[in-house]
């Protein structure tokens, strides 16, 4: 007999990411809940809400569960969380501290077999620009603390860069698109980072919610084909356009001094560039003991390479 496919909800449901992570849980055969802010959207749709409107139709043409929530109301995190095994938070990051109440929910309800936090980036316990990032990494790392000290069980999920930030430019701040002409190589373009599609992201936190081998772990996301040096970046571009860009190197002093001259947020996009790209911070370490790498668990999972990403830009 198959065994039953644990109750999933997701929190964040109609971002980016977390409508991903309700797609792939539906995909994968997993009852799906969604907690949404207002779900008087269903039934009373408006030309301001119109987007959210079609989101919500999909999520319940495919089977998933509207519940009504927020982090403003305990109560409603309290009944949400009673109805399924796994919680998938996917707020965005600037938003971290707020999990507190849902994760005081989980606990209370005492029936959450796997928490995922939203953190869906670099590992906050590893990157080296700590003091320099607003604060970035260290609320990362203070609900990785106050999870474990609630003694939630869980999974950290490591994907370093969303392919759609910075890659769409060629890591190129300020532009949308990836040069034709000239490219500024960050560091001596050498240092790896790594770039992975909101929609693999998902995929491999869903196959990670059942299984004993994550369980208080961390999940890196480490695909073959999606860790990349600025040159290597540069080096495809330049193969699929059939064109050689013409090469401006920035050292680190140089963008370290861009940075300081940069208001707060626009300051941004360059202190994570030279968190990945100049320190390596996606890739410096090695996996230890409290993580485990997703293509080696789960090789069935196929995913969008850098290279591929980038044929839908030429």
């Amino acid at each position: 007999m198959e065994e039953e496919k644990s109750k999933v909800l997701v929190v964040g449901a109609t971002g980016k990411l977390g409508r991903e992570m309700v797609m792939a849980s539906v995909a994968a055969s997993h009852p799906t809940y969604a907690l949404v802010r207002d779900l008087s959207i269903v039934s009373s749709p408006s030309s301001s809400n119109s987007d959210k409107w079609v989101l919500l139709q999909s999520f319940l043409s495919h089977g998933v569960h509207l519940l009504q929530g927020s982090f403003d109301d305990y109560e409603s995190l309290i009944e949400a969380v009673k109805q399924v095994d796994v919680v998938i938070c996917a707020v965005p990051s600037k938003n971290a501290l707020e999990q507190k109440p849902l994760i005081r929910a989980i606990k209370e309800a005492g029936c959450i077999k796997r928490f995922i936090p939203s953190e869906f980036g670099a590992d906050p316990t590893k990157v080296q620009i700590l003091g320099m990032d607003y604060d970035f990494y260290e609320k990362k790392a203070e609900m990785r603390q106050f999870i474990e000290s609630e003694g939630i069980p869980h999974t950290y999920i490591s994907c370093n860069f969303l392919m759609r930030y910075l890659l769409p430019s060629l890591v190129q701040p300020g532009l949308d698109s990836p040069p034709r002409d000239e490219i500024k190589i960050f560091g001596d373009g050498n240092t790896k980072a790594i770039f992975v599609k909101d929609c693999d992201v998902a995929k491999f936190t869903l196959c990670a919610i059942d299984d004993p081998r994550t369980l208080n772990k961390t999940l890196y996301l480490r695909p073959p084909g999606n860790i990349c040096s600025m040159h290597e970046l540069v080096d495809m571009w330049e193969h699929k356009i059939r064109k050689a860009l013409r090469k401006i190197y920035i050292s680190k002093e140089e963008l370290l001094k861009a940075i300081n001259g940069t208001p707060y947020p626009k300051s941004m996009d360059m202190i994570f560039i030279y968190s990945a790209f100049v320190k390596g911070d996606n890739t410096y370490f090695d996996i230890d003991s409290s993580g485990v790498e997703a293509t080696h668990l789960y090789p069935h999972v196929r995913y969008t390479t850098v290279s591929q990403y980038l044929d839908t830009l030429v």
